[in-house]
């Protein structure tokens, strides 16, 4: 470990140099995840992996990295369209030395590049395509510098410390299914040494690599336990005998409204079955996709009926364990380059086996110009592509957002075909889920109470617009009426049980700021 604590104690120094220089300034962990974007950029254009680039990374961030992670991150680093966005810690230096003359932005270029130097020769080469990235990367940095008014002399010349490569460094295709291998029985010894009630969640992932020769790269199966941290994640089911098909499709159907949406449902599921009947007969069975897309305003359900159709997937045999991980654009988008790839498997990685559920998902493609959305996108793509038996995902958002969404991509067009509508509650129906949160809480409600409080959501579903909360907006009436409602009965010297159940207009009043009109 001693060439890895090295090059970490030099991350360290330069962060400290960063500091010192820049006293007032407050940077957080964004040197080391440049440092990291550029490692991986660098390493990117050699193409094949070594097991040193994994270490090294894991070291320095404490994190530990699988193969998977390093080598989606270096596939997408590598990408001649993706640039390395200048820091802001340089911009900052750049700005200093406008002020005062000096030369902090020259010693930073001089700092990386020799940190970065050491980095690509980790596994004991440094090759023509490694130099010629790092000296592309410094380049950026000069160009930016240059521009601002401030000079920096040329770089060091990383041709000069070009070797040949060295071949054994690298993981060829034998060599990497043996390595996956070995991780297969470490991840079985963890599972089964796991403490009770403990879920660990095996997790299978496909890595092409290209061999040295130039050959065409193998599918090859490795294993990777979920990261500690991770998105909100429904349980994974413990048994088909806990929740059947029926009692699910009943659950679905006990739900308000959504008339349109528990059809579609109930249609999937008879195509499934009856597709699972063609294909024990030996016919001819259609290819199916399972992935879906939710459209719609906020609160109408989608999430709710997203966990129903990740059991459902489990009771038909379509997913090995059904869990339901919902996730946004802010838990798989990082700050830099090749981190998102990162971040993005981490989440694939909890939901494998289940359902990902990515919310307001149009967000991940909204500006053009946006790589680390791009990065997202390509990444979970491909683990569709890569998992089709293991993994649906499921995106969700606004009608027209997510349809423009879909067709921003021909990959995403050609996965999604399935659309759900899930339409705006009417005042009715905003009534009887708000009825459904007393039920639930032990509160009753009057008839005047219900009276007024169905008149207000007519109201507000004839004026809704986009930001129309819907359920949302149920449950905080609920919420403020029940605080409206201790305010009220609190001082009564003899509380009785109706007392501390009923709801009356007063508090409906309190709730919604005035009687509805």
């Amino acid at each position: 470990m001693e060439k890895y604590t090295e090059i970490k104690a030099e991350l360290k120094s330069f962060t400290a140099f960063l500091h010192d220089a820049l006293p007032d300034s407050e940077f957080g962990n964004a040197p080391t995840l440049y440092y990291i974007s550029a490692a991986l950029k660098i390493w990117g254009s050699n193409v094949l992996y070594s097991p040193d680039y994994g270490t090294l990374l894991s070291c320095v961030a404490d994190t530990n990295y699988t193969i998977e992670q390093v080598v989606t991150a270096m596939s997408c680093c590598s990408d001649p369209e993706r640039k390395l966005m200048v820091p802001d810690f340089f911009e900052r230096l750049v700005e200093r030395d406008k002020q005062t003359g000096g030369n902090l932005a020259q010693s930073c270029v001089e700092k990386l590049n020799a940190l970065l130097a050491a980095t690509a020769m980790i596994n004991g080469d440094f090759t023509v395509e490694e130099a010629n990235c790092l000296s592309g990367i410094m380049a950026e940095l000069s160009n930016y510098a240059s521009a601002a008014g401030v000079t920096i002399d040329a770089s060091p010349d990383n041709h000069a410390k070009i070797t040949e490569k060295n071949e054994s460094s690298y993981l060829q295709n034998d060599a990497l299914v043996k390595a996956a291998q070995e991780r297969t029985v470490q991840k079985k010894n963890e599972q089964q040494a796991a403490p009770s009630g403990e879920v660990t969640i095996p997790v299978t992932i496909n890595v092409n690599l290209t061999a040295s020769d130039g050959s065409t790269a193998q599918s090859i199966n490795t294993q990777a336990a979920p990261p500690e941290e991770a998105p909100t994640m429904t349980q994974v089911p413990q048994g088909k005998d806990k929740e059947t098909l029926e009692s699910l499709l009943a659950e679905l159907d006990d739900l308000v409204g959504l008339s349109g949406v528990k059809q579609d449902v109930h249609s999937l599921m008879n195509f499934i079955k009856v597709t699972k009947i063609r294909e024990q007969r030996g016919m001819r069975v259609p290819t199916i996709s399972y992935h879906l897309v939710f459209t719609g305003n906020p609160g109408t359900g989608k999430t709710t009926v997203a966990r129903l159709v990740a059991k459902l997937y489990y009771q038909m045999g379509i997913l090995p364990q059904g869990q339901l991980v919902e996730t946004d654009r802010s838990s798989l988008v990082a700050g830099y380059l090749g981190q998102t790839a990162i971040k993005t498997q981490k989440v694939i990685q909890q939901a494998m086996g289940g359902v990902l559920f990515i919310d307001e998902a149009y967000s991940l493609a909204g500006e053009t110009d946006d790589s680390y959305g791009k990065e997202a996108i390509e990444t979970i793509l491909k683990a569709m592509e890569d998992h089709r038996d293991e993994l649906v995902v499921i995106v969700a958002g606004y009608t027209e957002l997510m349809h423009k969404f879909i067709e921003s991509n021909p990959g995403l067009s050609s996965r999604f075909s399935k659309y759900f509508e899930f339409p705006d509650y009417s005042g009715a129906e905003l009534l009887s889920i708000f009825k459904g949160f007393c039920t639930k809480n032990g509160y009753a409600l009057d008839e005047a109470a219900a009276a007024m409080l169905r008149a207000h959501f007519e109201n507000l579903f004839d004026a809704r617009d986009e930001h129309f909360g819907n359920a949302r907006t149920a449950r905080n009436i609920f919420e403020k009426a029940i605080n409206a409602q201790a305010d009220r009965i609190a001082n009564i010297q003899n509380i009785s049980d109706s007392d501390l159940e009923l709801i009356t207009t007063e508090d409906i009043t309190a709730a919604i700021g005035g009687a509805a009109l």
